[in-house]
Order: C-alpha cells, then sequence, then structure tokens
C-alpha cells in the first residue's frame, strides 16, 4: 500500500511540474482549464488540485472500501490548497521572504501531505460520513479554479 502511495506522489508531483509548462505549449482556453494560464497564486493550484484528483482516481479505482478511499482522497484534496496557501503568505507577507525554490519545495511538501492525509484517512475510514459533502465541496473548488481563470476578481491573489 505504502509502495503504490508513493509512486502516485511521485508521478503527481512530476506531472503537476510538467503542467505549469502546459499553456505556454499549447495557449488554448481547454488547456488553460487545467494548466496556470498566469504566475498568479490562485492559478497555481490547478498543479495540486487536477494531478492529485487523477491519481485519486487511479489509486481507488480497486479500493475495497470506496466511500472511506473516496474520502480520504478528497479531504486530502481540500486540505493541501489551505496548507499551501497558509505557509505561502505566511513567509510571504509576514517575513517578505519568498524565492522561486521555496514555492516548488511548498509544493512537494503540499503534495507529500495530500498523500501522508489521503493514505490516513484511507486506511481508518474516518470520514466516510462525510464523503457526500466533501465531494460537493471538492466539486466547487474545482469549479471556482475553472470560473475565476476565466474571470478573475481584483484580488491579490489572482494577480501576478
Amino acid at each position: 500500500m505504502k509502495g503504490r502511495f508513493f509512486l502516485a506522489f511521485v508521478l503527481t508531483a512530476l506531472a503537476g511540474s510538467a503542467l505549469h509548462f502546459g499553456y505556454d505549449l499549447c495557449p488554448s482556453p481547454l488547456v488553460g482549464l487545467i494548466c496556470p494560464v498566469s504566475e498568479s497564486v490562485w492559478e497555481h493550484l490547478k498543479l495540486l488540485y487536477w494531478p492529485f484528483l487523477a491519481s485519486g482516481f487511479l489509486l481507488n479505482r480497486k479500493a475495497q472500501d470506496a466511500q472511506a478511499a473516496w474520502s480520504g482522497t478528497l479531504a486530502a484534496l481540500l486540505v493541501m490548497p489551505a496548507f499551501l496557501l497558509g505557509i505561502y503568505y505566511i513567509l510571504e507577507s509576514g517575513f517578505a521572504f519568498t524565492a522561486g525554490w521555496l514555492n516548488i519545495a511548498l509544493y512537494v511538501l503540499s503534495l507529500a501531505l495530500g498523500f501522508w492525509l489521503m493514505a490516513r484517512l484511507t486506511k481508518t475510514g474516518g470520514l466516510s460520513w462525510l464523503c457526500g459533502v466533501l465531494v460537493i465541496a471538492a466539486g466547487l473548488y474545482g469549479a471556482a479554479l475553472i470560473l475565476f481563470t476565466m474571470a478573475p476578481p481584483a484580488l491579490p491573489i489572482f494577480l501576478d
């Protein structure tokens, strides 16, 4: 079990890194829905969402307890951006510290947290009772990623 999650983590990190350059290589509106179209913090959350969701589909397709597996996956999917944004803005606004290597390290750390949390919650099944709510919340988050790509508000998180 641990080997599957580690391999999925590595492949997801690589896929997210590749998605970073997707819109530059193919500037299509459809590509812009899953790849960052600007250098805003919000757009870079797509690098967590889409590859992690895809890995969740692959990891959960043969799960014995699908409800436990999906509740763990979706909870992790929702925790990762909160963790990333919290650390990013503490470092940037609180300490005026920002660096390219730090953003990459924070991305990998957020993914590692997500996979650890997914494995833990899938094993325990503790959030199975919340599966429906998590599906709706993850769907709304994905819809917000798409909506605010097409019509970003004039807020700092959406600016380059």
